[in-house]
């Protein structure tokens, strides 16, 4: 059983955030996960293998001070209401795991985290149970509410993910009876018009998103790969299927980001799929949404007006820590439950995105804050490093490369690069006039 309350005493940031502060009830009983894994990318029914790389968290010379967490949720339904809900297995919002029949669970909802889903998260939480509690004791075996920072976007989705993964972790118990349980979480949730953990819409980043497919260089690698044959393919594959092969039916799509998040609900609970979806079909589709996602980091300020604010909010809470402020003594991982849009931004903006795929349901994005136990150096920025592992396989910040120690980026680069990735002022830098349009439309015509 875990309470979790506010901690994090920065208090420009903590005031914003206390007064929206969620509190998700929690009914309490023991119930047993079934953990199979699969080393399949691309998950159907089954979950991600989630094998944690020990010997990335510290050795006899450095030693893990701070962890910084980002997930993606689990699987969910699909947030179109086109599709019959009855297809998939959802428990109800108020409880995590509802102990009923199958046939009396709760119905499901657009876009709600599905008992895989929940299954999903529960299992990275049960990973890092056994580095962060069993193997390293870098957090208390029960729940210490001074060491871990929850926030969530406001989705059912995400907080339900989050108390999964908590669940993994530290185990607590539910049941879906009416009596109302004492016990509770209260997880950190921004306003929808404040909220920074995925673009929101901005102007000048919406303007440059839509220029990205006009790019000389974006155009040539999608003339060179077929893009266009195998979009007709795509969608000549729905059209063969339409009324009788599969439930599953997009008639039009403008981005393989959004078409993948809509097949993801299908594929990866099982369901039938139209049959011209081959496995290399399938994963060319990831990869394609991969290489949008990519395209992106063509023009600078679409990372830094699309995620840098969040950036900021990772980079003020890290600098409290490097300086072993008061406010954070204790505080050891910091976890935000996002989307795949916020991995995918961060992987992006740092230039890190090493991997060939989309970002799939459960996937883990971990900057480990290390300190050198050996150095002498005078000034504490000179002793610590940042190494980041997105789904438990170290990737490297392209800027940094040349300059990292074991693998690891240097803590003064590193907040260097990030201050470069964070806008000065939001609102402003959002803004564009017809002339600046203009003067972007010519550049990319004539690059």
């Amino acid at each position: 059983m875990f309470n979790l309350i506010q901690f994090f005493k920065n208090e420009s940031k903590c005031d914003e955030i206390k007064s929206n502060k969620r509190n998700i009830g929690d009914k309490l009983k023991d119930h047993p996960i079934n953990l199979n894994s699969t080393s399949d990318r691309h998950i159907q029914n089954k979950f991600r293998d989630v094998t944690i790389p020990v010997e990335e968290y510290g050795d006899d010379r450095y030693k893990l001070k701070f962890v910084q967490l980002v997930t993606r949720h689990g699987r969910r339904t699909p947030e179109s209401s086109k599709y019959p809900f009855s297809l998939w297995t959802c428990n109800s919002k108020e409880n995590l795991i509802t102990n009923k029949d199958i046939e009396n669970r709760p119905s499901c909802e657009n876009g709600q985290l599905t008992v895989l889903g929940v299954q999903d998260l529960i299992n990275v939480g049960n990973a890092y149970k056994g580095i962060f509690i069993e193997r390293l004791g870098f957090l208390d075996k029960n729940f210490n509410p001074n060491q871990v920072y929850v926030r969530s976007t406001d989705r059912e989705r995400t907080i339900s993910s989050a108390r999964s993964l908590l669940h993994g972790m530290y185990g607590g118990s539910f049941s879906d009876n009416e009596e109302k349980s004492p016990h509770h979480t209260s997880f950190f949730v921004l306003p929808v018009e404040k909220e920074n953990m995925y673009p929101r819409t901005c102007d000048r980043y919406l303007f440059l998103r839509s220029l990205v497919k006009k790019r000389k260089e974006v155009i040539q690698q999608n003339k060179d790969s077929g893009l266009d044959q195998f979009t007709q393919k795509v969608k000549d594959i729905f059209e063969e299927s339409k009324g009788f092969d599969s439930p599953f039916y997009v008639p039009s799509f403008r981005s393989y980001a959004g078409l993948v998040n809509s097949f993801d609900c299908f594929k990866n609970h099982g369901l039938p799929l139209p049959k011209g979806f081959t496995p290399e079909v399938i994963d060319r589709m990831y990869k394609e949404s991969a290489k949008e996602f990519k395209s992106e980091g063509l023009f600078k300020e679409i990372p830094r007006l699309g995620i840098g604010r969040f950036i900021k909010d990772l980079q003020d809470q890290l600098k409290l820590k490097v300086k072993d402020d008061p406010s954070v003594n204790d505080l050891k991982l910091a976890y935000y439950s996002g989307h795949d849009t916020t991995l995918a931004a961060l992987l992006v903006a740092y230039d890190m995105y090493e991997d060939i795929y989309h970002p799939v349901t459960s996937s883990t994005l971990e900057f480990l804050l290390l300190e050198d136990k050996k150095s002498q150096k005078p000034d504490p920025l000179d002793n610590q490093y940042v190494k980041v592992i997105f789904n438990q396989k170290v990737t490297h910040i392209a800027e940094c490369k040349s300059k990292e120690v074991n693998g690891m980026c240097p803590l003064k680069e590193f907040l260097e690069i990030s201050q470069k990735l964070i806008p000065d002022n939001w609102a402003d830098e959002c803004k564009i006039s017809d002339d600046e349009k203009k003067r972007y439309q010519v550049a990319v015509n004539s690059a």
